[in-house]
């Protein structure tokens, strides 16, 4: 009857697969697939993995693997019981005499007083398990494990950097918060601007007073005289903050949040009945 080992050696060599080829397959060490084809099974490692690797082995061959790990529980249960029965003839059994039969063996010439030789019974050996998971079902979901807290990894980092461009760019100022227009007192109607207003001339004297800026929040705010297009403030004031500006004749505001501003001219207080971005004229 053939072993297990020469069983899977042959299947190995019908099939024209070489011990390297079978050991990258199967992700075995080839010394490993050596030892078990030539019935070596006392290689160090773990029961476990020498019969997930039989199992293995013997699938990667079209063996059945049941009836494979079967023979080899029950050549290492006979390997086992034979051991044992060794060990107990070491010892031999003991054979006990009466006094009577001692004294008959000396008067008969016996000078060697015989021990005999003690017997024993192997204990019963408890059979070791099957494995529940295989080891390449072990390592299936350690490289799930793996791929999972990549995965998680990576997510995490895609969201970092997602908060961190949205933080940069909502924290740049814009460069020009034009969006509509209103008309000064009232107000309050919003006027799309098509064109650029062409500067008419100076007049030969303008007289100059002063307009103040007062914000309730924050605000970005830019103002501009029209009869020069001079630039007399940009900036952004915040909540309580407050800016008095000296213009000559009438300025456009540009203002990103209405809702934020009170303007406040020739001691009249006005506030855009307009939120978010938008445009006025102060004469």
């Amino acid at each position: 009857m053939q072993s297990i080992g020469e069983r899977l050696e042959e299947a190995r060599k019908r099939k024209g697969i070489s011990l390297r080829e079978a050991a990258e397959a199967t992700k075995i060490r080839s010394d490993f697939l050596g030892y078990i084809e030539q019935n070596k099974f006392d290689f160090e490692l773990p029961e476990i993995y020498k019969k997930g690797f039989i199992g293995n082995y013997a699938r990667y061959l079209k063996l059945d693997p049941e009836k494979v790990l079967t023979d080899y529980h029950a050549q290492q249960l006979s390997s086992s019981r034979l051991g044992k029965k060794a060990g107990s003839e070491w010892f031999g059994k003991m054979e006990i005499k009466s006094a009577a039969q001692e004294q008959a063996e000396i008067e008969e010439g016996v000078d060697n007083a015989s021990f005999g030789r003690i017997s024993a019974k192997p204990a019963a050996v408890e059979e070791p398990s099957e494995p529940e998971t295989a080891p390449e079902e072990e390592s299936d979901k350690i490289f799930y494990l793996k791929a999972g807290l990549v995965f998680v990894t990576v997510l995490a980092l895609v969201f970092v950097l997602f908060a961190l461009v949205k933080a940069i760019l909502g924290g740049s100022e814009p460069d020009e918060p034009l969006i509509s227009e209103t008309e000064a007192p009232a107000i309050s109607d919003r006027v799309e601007e098509s064109s650029p207003e062409v500067p008419s001339a100076p007049p030969a004297i303008v007289e100059s007073d002063s307009l103040t800026l007062e914000a309730t929040g924050t605000v970005y705010l830019m103002v501009r005289q029209t009869t020069d297009e001079k630039e007399i403030y940009r900036g952004t004031l915040g909540e309580g903050e407050t800016t008095t500006l000296t213009k000559q004749g009438p300025v456009d505001i540009f203002f990103t949040a209405g809702e934020n501003l009170v303007i406040d001219h020739n001691g009249e207080r006005m506030k855009p009945n307009i939120t978010g971005a938008a445009k006025t004229r102060i004469d």
